[in-house]
């Protein structure tokens, strides 16, 4: 979920996450305060593009000056676009069908979020 994306990334950080209200109120107070999220919806399964925002942000919004080659791209929402744009060039993912589709408003599987947040840290 939002919330556990949330939570992990601040115990990354080395945010002390225990004794909140739920599994994951600090690292949604942690990630708000940081920029990462708006801490809202944290119940709601996380979506390619959203996770692609969090680990953008997470990672300073280093900027990215590539283009988006998916055919679904103009699906991608605003707010996510240079994040995914980012997290293709850097690695941290690719799309579905030999690359042709990003498919950003997918749920993401505990897979694949692994593999994001592994890639993502090894960069």
């Amino acid at each position: 979920t939002r919330g556990m994306l949330m939570t992990v990334l601040a115990r990354l950080d080395g945010t002390d996450t225990s004794g909140g209200s739920t599994a994951y109120a600090k690292g949604i107070a942690w990630a708000a305060a940081q920029g990462i999220s708006d801490g809202r919806n944290p119940d709601v399964w996380i979506t390619r593009e959203q996770i692609a925002a969090m680990l953008y942000r997470y990672a300073g919004e280093p900027g990215s000056g590539g283009t988006l080659p998916f055919s679904d791209a103009s699906s991608i929402i605003g707010y996510a676009r240079e994040a995914v744009s980012w997290a293709v060039e850097k690695g941290v993912t690719n799309g579905y069908g030999g690359n042709d589709t990003f498919a950003p408003n997918r749920v993401c599987n505990r897979g694949e979020i692994v593999t994001f947040l592994y890639r993502a840290y090894k960069k």
